[in-house]
């Protein structure tokens, strides 16, 4: 601000110095080349002082969008898979495109709008010593820009509301078509799903010409407010000069600074237009960084080994759904012992899980890992003891070297072989030309399946962790890898807690304790012995998979 005040006052000196030199030539007097320097060293002062200023601001805008991007990015990962977490789509647009509007909004909207009223009013205090009437004129006419620009964005806001909307709206189909292209081309329906994205990218465009068409409306508007005011002023002037109450030199400097007046505010009604964009998107990026958090617990060491995990009368229901996901749990789980849950899909199996490790919140009952309350422990003690795995778990397009020390960075080249070779991937990758070092692509495209799930396993075990909750990982691989799995599992758990997830029970037999779920309640628990001569739910569940296998409409064995 003060840096742009004092190149207004060079500007103000340039023209007050133009004006002393053409009223000089016209009256037929001598100009001092002195003149002429200060003239130039003023443009020279200027000119360094906007790319001084030009510097600040960019600085100060490139710390502020770091800033908001940490700030969203650590909202992120507070959130985790809360019901509240807006999609990865959604937050890229918000921490790209988002911010870089909000900090056209903060940067250089706002700066300009206390410039505006401070420039205003020192030209005014200028000007009104030479004549009253131009100078209150062109005051008077200042004003109606910022009314204008009040005026639009009530209807602005509706309109960019609408624009963003569509914005955000044609990115994420955008992304979820891309991701399942092969899909689409797999079931012929890439035409079907082109003609939504065009329907949609339509949409884009009107919302954007509408926007357009608003903006150059108001352009005009503050256009015909600064050039009347202007042109209002200048020729208040020329009168007040032919009645002989103003001087040749002040006529000349309300013409020379007629346009000066009224140029910030012209400055901010251009500024405001892409401004109002990041007005939209400040609303919904401050929203989601006021989005209510699950509360961390205190406890951010805990040395003792987690060997019981108890659940007592645990209901819970998501936001905005009528009913409840679970109702009435109780269970305890203990070290050493090898658990599946059991259910059609929709059971509550998943969404256990998930409470079991304190990524669900707002749940009534209790959970306790020993005798602690599961929501007195940190983050950091969750993510040290437990293990969430699932088919969502992604592999970066990176070497398998690197993917695997994600979860342990001290891993040694000999402990990775070790790892793969308990999920029978190690003669695998020794094959490869650079073994460890193998790129994959984007979440190991270039492998199958069966080998995919095998180095998620790999990775999951590599932390080492107490408590291990595996949710469908055998969904869709291959009868090998699947066995592979299964006999890992087995394995950890004889020094683990391990809850195996599934909705098929030919692939649970071997567990020490099965949990049969169904609409949100455990209606059956026991051994799989003693499930099968007692449950009748258990064998009527058992058959019809079993019809279905041999169908092969589930599974090719």
């Amino acid at each position: 601000m003060v840096i742009r005040c004092i190149s207004l006052a060079l500007s103000l000196f340039i023209w007050r110095s133009l004006a002393l030199l053409l009223s000089t030539v016209l009256a037929g007097g001598a100009v001092k080349e002195l003149l002429f320097g200060q003239i130039l060293l003023a443009l020279l002062g200027k000119l360094s002082l906007i790319r001084l200023s030009a510097h600040l601001t960019d600085r100060a805008s490139t710390e502020l969008r770091i800033a908001l991007r940490t700030k969203v990015m650590e909202k992120a990962f507070r959130l985790g898979n809360s019901t509240r977490q807006l999609p990865a789509t959604t937050l890229a647009q918000y921490a790209g495109d988002g911010i870089e509007q909000l900090e056209m909004y903060y940067a250089h909207f706002l700066p300009q709008l206390f410039y505006c009223l401070l420039a205003s009013l020192l030209l005014f205090l200028y000007l009104v010593q030479l004549a009253w009437q131009p100078a209150v004129a062109m005051l008077i006419c200042v004003p109606f820009i910022p009314l204008t620009i009040i005026a639009v964005m009530k209807i602005a806001k509706r309109i960019l509301g609408k624009y963003w909307d569509h914005y955000t709206n044609l990115g994420t189909r955008f992304h979820e078509s891309l991701s399942a292209l092969s899909v689409l081309k797999a079931y012929d329906q890439d035409a079907a799903k082109q003609q939504e994205l065009a329907e949609d990218a339509q949409k884009f465009r009107k919302a954007t010409m509408s926007l357009l068409s608003m903006q150059l409306n108001s352009i005009t508007i503050m256009d015909i407010f600064s050039y009347s005011g202007a042109a209002l002023g200048i020729g208040l002037a020329l009168i007040a000069f032919q009645q002989q109450q103003l001087s040749v030199y002040g006529t000349l400097l309300f013409i020379l600074v007629g346009a000066e007046f009224f140029l910030p505010m012209r400055q901010l009604g251009s500024l405001f237009h892409v401004a109002m964009n990041g007005i939209s998107s400040c609303s919904k990026i401050f929203d989601y960084l006021a989005l209510p958090e699950k509360t961390a617990g205190t406890i951010t060491t805990w040395p003792e080994p987690l060997n019981t995990i108890t659940v007592e009368k645990l209901d819970f229901t998501y936001a905005k759904q009528p009913t409840p996901s679970l109702t009435d749990i109780s269970l305890q789980l203990t070290r050493g012992s090898f658990t599946a849950f059991v259910g059609k899909s929709g059971s509550g199996k998943s969404t256990l899980a998930q409470l079991l490790l304190n990524q669900l919140d707002d749940y009534q009952g209790i959970i306790q890992w020993n005798n602690t309350d599961l929501k007195n422990l940190s983050n950091t003690v969750l993510f040290q003891k437990g293990r969430l795995v699932n088919t969502k778990d992604f592999l970066y397009a990176a070497s398998l070297r690197e993917n695997l020390l994600l979860a342990n960075p001290q891993l040694t080249d000999r402990e990775l072989w070790e790892l793969l070779e308990q999920v029978k991937l190690a003669a695998f990758v020794r094959q490869l030309p650079q073994q460890l070092d193998t790129l994959l692509a984007e979440n190991g495209q270039n492998l199958s399946g069966g080998q995919r799930q095998r180095l998620i396993l790999a990775r999951a075990l590599a932390t080492s962790a107490d408590f291990y909750i595996f949710d469908e990982i055998t969904s869709g691989v291959d009868i090998e890898s699947e066995e592979i799995i299964l006999h890992t599992l087995k394995n950890l758990a004889k020094n683990a807690i391990v809850i195996f997830v599934s909705h098929r029970l030919y692939n649970v037999l071997d567990a020490d304790q099965i949990y049969v779920f169904k609409d949100g309640r455990i209606v059956e628990a026991g051994t799989p012995q003693k499930l099968k001569q007692t449950s009748a739910y258990f064998n009527a569940y058992f058959t019809e998979e079993n019809r279905q296998l041999e169908g092969g409409s589930l599974h090719e064995r």
